[in-house]
């Protein structure tokens, strides 16, 4: 089933790739070979001149995990166009910078690449920087809204005069390509249990069905309610005005955003660098602009507390995969290893478990939800941190959990379970391809791709989603504390807002990430601790291929922009679906997966 769907995609797409990659694979073969020998990436020293402004944006990625490995190809067709710093040294660097005397202030600068959760948790940094009494500066050339979030929090947000910024709402669309399967001839038969279990709802038609419609509407309207509201207080204008002004336009030149009060002041580039420096900045060497240090490049002079009872940070971020996976992906055997070492770790008090995932493989979720339950039972208390989304399989794998903490906007829920089964029996008729061969039992060549599997086959495979969902619904109800049937009544694969799991009882607290930390010293009965990441930073080899595919640490011009490459762009953005089909590996085709996984911008 899922090796013909693999190969129907990915086939044109292979070949294509191949051939535009292969030259480029023996360099790599070379380069690869070449660093064979290098070690471990050691951390420098950071030296922040006095009258130094931290920097925050410019092509910054954030993620939940740490960088770590040797990514070679991963980095080129799938990785950012700038650095990538994690989550919890970002949060940590902004209040090691509000103590700082040689750091005189913030200026948020350009595009941040992180999810709604993530932005709000540096959004409250940043305002615990400015009871500090330190300035905070935005500075929007052509602004995303994602980017818009973020500045909006600033003492004071100007914008070039010559751009513009956006705030038009949030939109949430999908491809359906179920007509075009079958136009090919591409048979797709669905066994599931839900209601509103809408991700496979893509290979079946071309709308949205009513259930799916109407949660997605509810989710959009909660985390754009969550947007509308921060950016309001921080603005100092009332909900009501800013809605009007969304609905005005979307998109709104300079001189408009100021009118709106989205902006306080159109300004030029040289004009802004003579406002930094009133703030206090000092002037730069060329004396034409002024000191400053990177977000990443500070994050450097973090250091994570060292001595006495040890909690694990472990990174649950990606698709669920059956086996090792792969970078970006959560590997089930991989992470239910992790869990396993820090079990038998006497120096272990506690884990905080930070799940940012759609789900994915069935198999791989319950492989890793027994680990966190043997954590719990060996009286190693586990608290769950849910990021942008833990649903679905994400949400399997944090039932057992002691505690489970989400964000107002956290995506979580969707228990629900399907599976798929595709084959070519129209194709094949198009085209007159032939399939024939012989059988020794009546279930031999159940779910061949050649043929639609009979009523009889889709009953077998439904008993066993059907088990998969009561076997979700124990899960919960024993990791939660409820009824079987209560879960059931709030399950039917419908995903919540965390600020609604938490009146459901899906989730305990509502927090982030070092709220969750905090909750895992008071289970441990302890007021300090020693804090590991799991994976940890830098954890494989930095090899030539990584530095030469890397942007580097150096503090880049105010103003540099990531050079566009559009052959790049187009690898990554095919790269993807190989990696979306990829994931596609449950060893009995049943998934625990959320379709609905906000974007990063």
């Amino acid at each position: 089933m899922k090796d013909f769907f693999k190969a129907v995609f990915a086939s044109a797409l292979g070949t294509f790739l191949a051939i535009t990659l292969g030259a480029f694979a023996m360099v790599v073969l070379i380069v690869s070979l070449a660093s064979s020998a290098g070690g471990n990436h050691e951390t420098g020293a950071v030296s922040v001149k006095p009258k130094s402004m931290l920097v925050i944006g410019g092509e910054l990625t954030i993620n939940d995990t740490p960088a770590h490995g040797a990514p070679g190809l991963d980095l080129l067709l799938l990785g950012g166009n700038g650095p990538e710093l994690d989550l919890l040294r970002a949060l940590e660097a902004i209040d090691l910078a509000a103590k700082d005397r040689n750091i005189v202030g913030i200026l948020l600068n350009g595009p941040l690449a992180a999810g709604v959760t993530q932005k709000a948790e540096i959004r409250k940094a940043i305002a615990a920087f400015k009871a500090s009494g330190k300035p905070v500066i935005a500075w929007i050339e052509n602004g995303t809204q994602g980017e818009y979030y973020l500045s909006s929090v600033a003492d004071k947000v100007y914008v070039h005069s010559a751009g513009e910024l956006e705030f038009k709402g949030l939109a949430s669309y999908h491809m359906y390509y179920g007509e075009s399967l079958k136009l090919l001839g591409i048979g797709v038969q669905v066994t599931k249990v839900g209601k509103y279990k809408s991700a496979v709802e893509p290979y079946l038609g071309g709308v949205m069905s009513e259930p799916a419609r109407e949660q997605s509407a509810a989710l959009m309207g909660g985390i754009w309610k969550r947007v509308l509201g921060d950016v309001a207080r921080s603005r100092g204008v009332a909900t009501g005005v800013l809605t009007k002004t969304v609905d005005s336009a979307g998109v709104y030149d300079a001189r408009k955003a100021v009118e709106l009060k989205l902006a306080d002041k159109a300004m030029h580039r040289d004009e802004l660098v003579k406002q930094v420096r009133a703030a206090g900045a000092g002037a730069d060497e060329s004396g034409t602009s002024f000191l400053q240090v990177n977000l990443h490049r500070y994050a450097n002079k973090v250091a994570l507390p060292h001595g006495g009872p040890r909690i694990a940070i472990v990174y649950a971020e990606g698709e669920i995969v059956d086996g090792w996976g792969s970078p970006g992906d959560i590997g089930g055997d991989r992470l239910a290893h992790d869990l396993r070492l820090l079990r038998g770790d006497k120096r272990i008090k506690a884990v905080v478990l930070r799940v940012n995932s759609p789900g994915g493989s069935a198999f791989a979720s319950d492989v890793v939800a027994r680990e966190v339950g043997l954590l719990k039972s060996q009286g190693i208390p586990v608290v769950v941190s849910m990021g942008d989304v833990a649903a679905s399989g994400g949400y399997y794998i944090a039932a057992k959990a002691n505690l489970i903490m989400a964000d107002p906007s956290t995506i979580t829920g969707s228990i629900g379970v399907f599976g798929l089964h595709f084959n070519y029996e129209d194709l094949a008729r198009k085209v007159q391809l032939g399939t024939d061969g012989v059988k020794t039992a009546r279930y031999a060549d159940l779910l061949a791709e050649h043929r639609a599997a009979t009523p009889e086959e889709l009953a077998i495979i439904q008993t066993s989603v059907d088990g998969v969902y009561e076997d979700f619904l124990r899960i919960v109800a024993d990791g939660r504390g409820l009824k079987r049937d209560g879960v059931h009544e709030i399950a039917q694969g419908r995903v919540w807002l965390g600020e609604d799991a938490r009146g459901l009882g899906l989730v305990d607290k509502l927090g982030g990430l070092r709220d969750a930390i905090k909750e895992a010293k008071l289970l441990a009965k302890t007021d300090e601790a020693e804090l590991i990441q799991v994976p940890a930073l830098n954890s494989g080899r930095e090899n030539l291929l990584q530095k030469l595919l890397s942007d580097g640490d150096n503090d880049s011009p105010l103003f540099a922009k990531a050079s566009a490459d559009p052959a790049k762009d187009f690898l990554k953005a095919n790269a993807k679906w190989l990696r979306s089909i990829r994931a596609l590996n449950d060893p009995k085709g049943v998934y625990l997966t959320c379709p609905l996984v906000p974007e990063r911008r």
